[in-house]
């Protein structure tokens, strides 16, 4: 679980690094464990909200950009994960915010952040996920669920969807199947250059050869005709 950190006051946030630190060092499944990173004021933060499933959120010292305008800045960008305004000098609860931001009293106690946490786990498991992929000049959020295959081009990967569109995913695919953590099993290599998602593979024919949902031909190795075979109960043509 990848956090933001992001709070003008430097002790408060580095109490928040240790008990997040604490808490991820409990968890024995490496999948499940939290990767912080901090910031003292948001402006690299805003550069990159799609990297983060939570976001610890406090400026109220500092010039610039205050606590609503960042969070209206990540949703305008796309950010779905949960936001935790944690209260100190302001009190966000009495401020008008969307009815899906959580809140935190500072100073923090371990039993609440460990509540808000889960909370902010299951508001979470609600929203469809999403990856960064681009289409000329344009920064497209694409639901996972809608990828047809990803394939390997040069130094970037090409990601086939759904509705035809063929985008580029920034790096090469082992960084693609890196983004979709261990939430997607669903997503398999064909090849070394080529991975397919099972789910929109509607039949397994000879030598490999299958069909997706929308009309394409694409040829599987033989160990990932096997695995669909055998996970999916698709039969041959």
């Amino acid at each position: 679980m990848h956090i933001a950190v992001c709070d003008d006051n430097f002790a408060d946030r580095h109490q928040m690094e240790r008990l997040l630190g604490r808490e991820s060092d409990k968890e024995n499944d490496s999948s499940r464990m939290f990767y912080v990173d901090s910031y003292g004021s948001p402006e690299v933060m805003l550069t990159h909200p799609k990297a983060y499933d939570l976001f610890f959120i406090d400026i109220c010292r500092t010039n610039g950009l205050d606590t609503r305008q960042i969070v209206n800045s990540l949703k305008e960008s796309g950010a779905t994960a949960p936001f935790v305004l944690c209260c100190s000098d302001v009190n966000y609860r009495e401020m008008d915010f969307p009815e899906d931001v959580l809140f935190l009293d500072k100073p923090v106690k371990l039993d609440e952040l460990r509540a808000v946490i889960a909370r902010a786990k299951k508001q979470k498991e609600s929203v469809p996920d999403t990856i960064e992929l681009r289409e000329l000049m344009e920064t497209i959020y694409a639901n996972v669920s809608d990828v047809v295959y990803a394939k390997e081009s040069g130094e970037d990967t090409m990601v086939h969807l759904t509705d035809g569109r063929d985008l580029r995913s920034i790096g090469k695919l082992w960084l693609f199947k890196r983004s979709l953590e261990d939430r997607h099993p669903e997503f398999i290599y064909s090849g070394s250059k080529m991975m397919v998602n099972c789910n929109h593979i509607i039949t397994v024919g000879f030598m490999g050869i299958a069909k997706t949902s929308d009309g394409l031909t694409i040829h599987l190795s033989p160990s990932a005709a096997k695995y669909i075979k055998e996970n999916s109960g698709k039969d041959n043509e």
